[in-house]
């Protein structure tokens, strides 16, 4: 393993996804992690520290200076890049990167709209003049856990034909308040794409390649909206100074001093959002009082504050989505095998203890199946029977190891075009998703939000277009 080449990756935004890349590549590939591109200096010196970057020429405070360089001068010194900014970012980073002919992992989702999103595969497919290995953070694919139910469910076929499938993400009462609320994804793309494509995309994966014909979908912004807010708390829009945070369960105090820093000695993720250079602290002590000072920030600006109420913070995603898709009968005409008719439901919830700990039923005509994303168990009809499976799990990683298995799966990718292999196939044999099949699923997202809001079932013959 160790003669084989180690693809060279170049990171743009490190913030906590471009870390999660960066440190699967580092600790489980084959690939070295060569640049950064990253406007905050904080950040960007902190990324070439952790990561040992030794060549200052691919250290960049804007994306744009390695779009500079020029395919020719960059090709020598980076193999791959990964596009880890804001969502709304994407598309313009990623049409300016591809001409570069450089390998592209871009995170989930693509981008905020469904014709950005189409662009981007357009990009993909012919931006450049060379083809590149094209991989999206769908990372739920990557799981050992899911990748096993992949290969129970469809390799071995374990329940017969699948009927219904039951998925749920929980996403967390205090998780939703920080990334939905209070965070980046507050407002602007619909929550169902910023924090579930990849649950849709896990469906569309397990009952591939037979396509939903009708979706419909149903959920509100339920409470975090202003004529939820306590009483006592009055015109209060900080916690900091509001009269109702010792007894309200989303105290900004509460979540990111009392929980996550004293009781769970952390200064990790969220912590590190709120204020990146907490890990630097000297101490406790230095860490909760730079953790008040940004809590107290308030303000007017279109940017996230951490220690704003939740009932004042100007978000406008659903905290609850259930999304209902069904499937027609193959023609009997098709040939073999043939796919029957089935069901699958998706349900995105804020308001619960597990943090996107997911849960997932599965009826079959021959068992069930139930997997919490650390066991399956598998029933089988005719022997009685129960069969246990407890997956490898990682810890370090984040989605149960799908960090890492994207990560991995990318760098070998790249490594096995240096090898003479042919970029298709190192799409199939390593990333084993498709562009087509990346921007289905996010099409299958943009379908279901527009059946939630005309409140109506909308079939896929007539919305794809």
């Amino acid at each position: 393993m160790s003669s084989r080449y180690a693809p060279k990756i170049l990171i743009i935004g490190a913030g906590s996804r471009g870390h999660a890349y960066a440190k699967a590549i580092t600790a489980h590939s084959i690939g070295r992690i060569v640049g950064v591109a990253e406007p905050v200096p904080y950040k960007r010196q902190e990324f070439v520290r952790r990561y040992k970057v030794e060549d200052d020429s691919l250290v960049f405070s804007s994306w744009s200076e390695l779009v500079a360089l020029g395919a020719e001068e960059v090709g020598k010194k980076v193999d791959g890049v990964c596009i880890c900014t804001l969502d709304e970012t994407h598309l313009e980073i990623l049409q300016a990167v591809r001409p570069l002919n450089l390998h592209i992992l871009c995170e989930k989702p693509l981008a905020t709209t469904l014709d950005d999103c189409r662009a981007i595969y357009a990009s993909v497919v012919s931006g450049g003049t060379k083809p590149i290995v094209f991989a999206i953070g769908h990372v739920l694919r990557y799981s050992p856990h899911n990748m096993l139910l992949h290969q129970l469910l469809v390799t071995e076929g374990v329940l017969g034909e699948i009927v219904n499938i039951n998925h749920t993400e929980p996403v967390g009462y205090w998780h939703f308040a920080h990334s939905y609320v209070r965070g980046n994804w507050r407002s602007g793309a619909p929550s169902l794409l910023t924090k579930c494509c990849h649950d849709l995309d896990l469906i569309l994966w397990l009952t591939a390649p037979h396509i939903p014909s009708t979706v419909s979908s149903h959920g509100s912004l339920v409470h975090f909206r202003r004529s939820q807010k306590p009483v006592a708390a009055g015109a209060a829009t900080n916690c900091l100074s509001c009269p109702a945070e010792p007894s309200c369960i989303y105290s900004a105090k509460r979540i990111y001093i009392e929980h996550n820093l004293i009781s769970q000695q952390s200064t990790e993720w969220p912590n590190k959002i709120v204020a990146p250079e907490i890990e630097d602290a000297a101490d406790l002590e230095s860490a909760k009082q730079l953790l008040l000072s940004r809590l107290g920030e308030d303000g007017e600006e279109e940017r996230p504050y951490y220690g704003r109420c939740v009932y004042e913070a100007g978000n406008n995603v659903v905290d609850n989505q259930v999304v209902v898709l069904s499937w027609d009968d193959d023609d009997e005409s098709n040939p073999t095998p043939r796919h029957g008719a089935k069901t699958a439901t998706l349900t995105m919830i804020a308001h619960t203890e597990m943090i996107c700990e997911r849960v997932t039923k599965v009826y079959g005509t021959k068992g069930e199946l139930t997997a919490d994303s650390n066991t399956i168990r598998v029933y089988d009809f005719a022997s009685g029977e129960t069969r246990v499976y407890n997956p490898e799990q990682h810890l370090s990683s984040g989605h149960g190891g799908g960090d890492i298995g994207l990560s991995v799966a990318f760098v070998d990718a790249i490594a096995a075009v240096k090898d003479g292999v042919n970029v298709d196939e190192a799409q199939r044999t390593h990333i084993k998703c498709t562009p087509e099949e990346a921007v289905r699923a996010h099409e299958v997202v943009f379908w279901a939000e527009q059946a939630r809001v005309e409140k109506r079932a909308i079939g896929w013959g007539e919305w794809i277009i």
